[in-house]
């Protein structure tokens, strides 16, 4: 018996330092959860006033019956300027857009020739917005003027029309866009009835976001 208490009191002490020794382990710490991330928005900042220039060609014909003068083929340099508005409604883009082009459209036929001299548009673009890049079409209202000779005749001829197209614009940073436009004008009865003219007109065009 005197041995087996001294013996009890030793396993006893070795037992709880083992147990205190257990609970002095460190926890296990469970590994936090990151947030899923926020998806990046796809739509640009397209709304607000706009300015800049156009430089492009432009090609058509002319078919003006009342001076006998029939099918004639017109091209040559179209630029010049640009301002317009837009609202930027999330994934689509509306507004108006003012250009005037100087143009030299030439004609140089044996029956006659002349060139219209400049080319104005009203017109409405609606755009879908690709984040950076946009594509659009338009509509509106242009007005040109054609300063020509058929034999001894002096024309002088300007009437309003109509112009449809179809556009890219790319935001090379936040205040620059650049881009490029095919636009379709119509002027029937142009100057009197009979006459009928319709030409394209391709540019390259870059513009300033206020």
């Amino acid at each position: 018996m005197k041995y087996a208490l001294p013996f009890a009191l030793a396993f006893t002490g070795v037992t709880a330092t083992s147990a205190l020794a257990g609970n002095l382990e460190p926890a296990q710490v469970e590994p936090a959860i990151a947030p899923a991330p926020v998806p990046a928005s796809t739509s640009g900042d397209w709304g607000g006033f706009y300015a800049g220039g156009q430089l492009g060609y432009g090609f058509g014909s002319l078919d003006l019956d009342p001076r006998n003068i029939d099918d004639l083929d017109t091209d040559g340099i179209v630029g010049g300027l640009t301002l317009g508005y837009l609202w930027d409604l999330g994934n689509w883009v509306v507004g108006p857009e003012l250009q005037y082009d100087f143009s030299d459209l030439s004609v140089d036929e044996p029956s006659g020739s002349g060139s219209f001299d400049g080319i104005a548009r009203l017109k409405a673009r609606a755009g879908y917005d690709l984040g950076r890049s946009m594509v659009y079409g338009s509509a509106g209202v242009a007005y040109t003027n054609f300063d020509g000779l058929s034999g001894v005749n002096d024309i002088d001829l300007d009437d309003p029309g109509y112009v449809v197209g179809i556009g890219y614009d790319y935001q090379v940073n936040d205040s620059w866009v650049v881009g490029g436009e095919y636009q379709h004008h119509v002027f029937d009865d142009f100057g009197a009835d009979g006459n009928d003219v319709d030409f394209g007109t391709v540019h390259l065009r870059a513009t300033y976001q206020f």
